[in-house]
């Protein structure tokens, strides 16, 4: 007690009395303080202890922040018959103070009194809290920071927001092999943008794209790093390759994301809040071969494997393809992560022939491919072959004719998912652009992943925050973008395509045909 008396007493002669708050960038007491009240979690390192219940059980403040109840904006979120109060400074310091629902009067808060009812539980009549609100313990230093942000709370404006205007961001390949490809996306984005302002903005804030590059992992995450301080929102950054980084990094900073360029996206059951993928990826695309597989063979249980690169991330879609397997009761199936050179086509033919193997997911590249099949054939093993179609090239084609009606892409949208209207808005854009065919799939992604953004603004209302725009996401239901599958999201969802089309390859005529009708996931 004589640790938290000292603190108090600090706060009193320490903490200034209320000024009106401003809009702007906080200073370094209130970011402090924000982070405190979001997640529980002090800048210097130090505990923060939240007693909780009528027996004061200690907890870490991380499992308990401020926020969680109280919400990113003070108002209070209703939950489970607890209903936290508004702890906005302006309903707090009040000068004839607040009547509970209860019918109870408490007078104005001071600085120091709410000092005491975060400490102690005490509120500005003297009267014990709630035992649902905990008793916090922190350092001084830390209490000064956490009501510093408090007397900000009601008045701050999340990074990129204005009273004119709402910053986006992204981020895209520097100079090199995908250049042209980052180049094309912006350049979508930004036409996209363009047509939202001639037409007013969105609720009169105009949007503008801070558009940043970088070549490889960590340029990329330094570059979402410090957009995340700047920007209100990322928009089709290319993660490719710093996929699970970038979901942790938006995490860290509180920074929506719409649409990353990624083919390896955070699993459909994972509890990451801040990043929404417009399609499954390779690991909806790998269970969405299974089950295609299993209507196909009607019943029948094939011995399988599956074939993947030896980089980390390619585990766990092989992990994918033996648990969706293992769901419709499949012999257990035979995992082969291929090292480039490290078995020859030839080796690897005999192996699984021998091994009575009948249906292979493939997700190796188009030529190791083409030397499979070639040695398939000699051998006379003809498996049905799965394969996602990001991965596939113009080698499919080349496989050989025994492997005709045997051979079964994935692919997350197809043409029959473009709708008129939204393929003239979108040639519309790429009109007047330096644009060519080579980069339609990117510039299609960048399109729709803006489109989702910008509805998403629309329905969050003027009074715009980050927590707002996650609200107006997790409550979209089949939206149309136009040119990808009908999107939805969730409080628990964040693919909003969670499936994927089979198209079958006609080696004979080299052409697609459509085999299945769009596969939808069952969300985890």
């Amino acid at each position: 007690m004589r640790v938290v008396a000292a603190v108090l007493a600090a706060v009193m002669t320490a903490v200034p009395c209320a000024t009106q708050a401003q809009t702007g960038a906080l200073s370094s007491a209130e970011a402090r303080g924000r982070e405190i009240y979001l997640k529980g979690k002090s800048p210097s390192g130090r505990d923060i202890t939240a007693l909780v219940g009528q027996g004061l059980v200690a907890t870490p403040a991380t499992a308990l922040p401020c926020g969680g109840c109280h919400g990113p904006d003070g108002l209070g979120r209703p939950e489970g018959g607890v209903v936290p109060s508004n702890i906005t400074w302006g309903h707090l310091t009040k000068p004839y103070g607040a009547v509970s629902r209860f019918g109870e009067h408490r007078p104005a808060y001071t600085a120091a009194t709410l000092a005491r009812a975060i400490a102690l539980g005490i509120d500005a009549a003297g009267k014990s809290l709630d035992a649902s609100m905990p008793r916090y313990r922190m350092s001084e230093g830390d209490l000064d920071d956490l009501l510093a942000h408090l007397k900000r709370l009601e008045t701050y404006l999340d990074p990129g927001l204005s009273d004119d205007r709402i910053i986006l961001g992204t981020v895209l390949p520097g100079p090199g092999p995908l250049h042209a490809l980052g180049q094309s996306m912006r350049a979508v984005v930004q036409a996209y943008l363009d047509e939202i302002n001639a037409r007013g903005g969105i609720y009169g804030r105009k949007l503008e794209l801070d558009a940043r590059e970088g070549e490889g992992t960590r340029a990329v995450l330094d570059e979402a790093r410090t957009l995340g301080k700047r920007a209100f929102a990322l928009v089709s950054i290319f993660a490719s390759g710093a996929d699970d980084e970038y979901v942790e990094l938006a995490e860290e900073e509180s920074l929506p994301t719409i649409g990353p360029f990624t083919l390896f996206n955070q699993d459909e059951g994972s509890l990451r809040r801040f990043t929404f993928h417009l399609f499954g990826g390779l690991p909806v695309q790998a269970r969405v071969l299974v089950e295609y597989a299993a209507r196909r063979l009607r019943g029948h249980k094939p011995s399988t494997a599956v074939i993947y690169p030896a980089e980390p991330q390619w585990a766990a879609i092989a992990r994918t393809v033996e648990k969706q397997a293992a769901e419709h009761g499949w012999p257990n199936t035979l995992p082969i992560r291929s090292a480039r050179g490290e078995m020859s086509a030839e080796e690897l033919a005999r192996r699984l022939k021998s091994g009575g193997i009948e249906a292979v997911f493939f997700f190796g590249s188009p030529t190791e491919l083409v030397s499979l099949t070639r040695e398939a054939e000699r051998l006379a093993w003809t498996p049905h072959l799965f394969l996602s179609g990001s991965l596939a090239g113009k080698e499919i084609f080349e496989l050989p004719a025994v492997f005709q009606d045997k051979i079964f892409l994935a692919y997350a949208s197809i043409p029959s998912d473009h709708k008129p209207a939204a393929v003239t808005e979108f040639s519309a854009l790429r009109r007047g652009q330096t644009l060519t065919e080579r980069h339609l799939l990117g510039e299609m992604s960048a399109y729709a992943a803006t489109k989702l953004l910008a509805e998403g603004l629309r329905r969050a209302g003027r009074g715009l925050s980050r927590e707002k725009l996650i609200a107006a996401l997790e409550k979209m239901h089949g939206y149309e973008t136009g040119l990808t599958p009908k999107l939805t999201y969730g409080p628990n969802r964040r693919i909003g395509a969670l499936g994927a089309h089979v198209i079958a390859v006609d080696l004979e005529k080299h052409a697609f045909r459509v085999a299945s009708e769009w596969i939808e996931l069952n969300s985890k």
